[in-house]
């Protein structure tokens, strides 16, 4: 009988043990490259595939990603033989094929444009990071810090305390329909002094939604304005 995956981790999950939490984020930071390799980080430009078993099964896509603090994101989707999606959040603003959305759809965005930044999301909002204990994920014990992003939108990050490596993040949000997306990290690759994983593998509400694997990872100087508006 396959347990859910949200019952799956909350039966791991232990009080937490090993360095206290600003050593445990110092970890991380240099694990990333530390505070100048996370300085790039405020600029991200991201090239791959993409697959969906849910909501576009058969051939994988391909996907853009471009980030900028604070929470500015851009997401081209276009998978074969489905007209091309583009999500863009602008601060506390969300457009999805152009349309303004509110509520779930506009905190999913939130969600992800807060796990592109995690390690310079915990370095520099360290004062307000809560320990949320640890939990086993593929063998490993990591340690849970979480985040709250907006009002009700949370971001936890599990970080293997061995390597300072997030291995897997978890996002939640409270409103009108409870979310939660859960992705895990792999095949961790340095761009220009940064840690990058360059394979996500994503699941929504407790089922697996596809995997991302990235091919090119820039750090632009600069983006034009209108990249994140509708």
């Amino acid at each position: 009988m396959l347990v859910p995956l949200a019952l799956a981790l909350l039966a791991a999950a232990g009080p937490s043990s090993g360095p206290p939490v600003e050593e445990l984020v110092s970890r991380c930071v240099a694990a990333y490259g530390g505070r100048p390799a996370l300085e790039r980080l405020a600029r991200l430009q991201e090239l791959g595939t993409v697959s969906s078993n849910v909501l576009h099964p058969g051939a994988p896509g391909r996907i853009g990603r471009a980030y900028q603090r604070p929470g500015r994101l851009r997401v081209e989707l276009d998978y074969p033989g489905q007209p091309p999606e583009i999500r863009v959040l602008d601060g506390g603003r969300g457009w999805r094929f152009g349309e303004e959305v509110r509520g779930p759809a506009l905190d999913a965005m939130i969600l992800q444009a807060a796990r592109l930044d995690l390690p310079g999301l915990l370095a520099a909002w360290e004062a307000k990071v809560e320990d949320r204990g640890s939990l086993v994920h593929e063998g490993k014990r990591l340690r849970v810090l979480a985040l709250e992003v907006a009002p009700g939108v949370v971001v936890e990050a599990g970080i293997d305390p061995a390597t300072g490596r997030i291995l897997r993040s978890r996002g939640t949000a409270r409103g009108e329909a409870a979310l939660e997306f859960v992705t895990t990290y792999s095949d961790f690759r340095k761009v220009e002094g940064v840690l990058i994983a360059f394979r996500e593998g994503n699941w929504a509400n407790g089922t697996s939604t596809g995997e991302t694997r990235l091919e090119t990872v820039e750090f632009p100087v600069r983006f034009a304005p209108e990249i994140f508006r509708p």
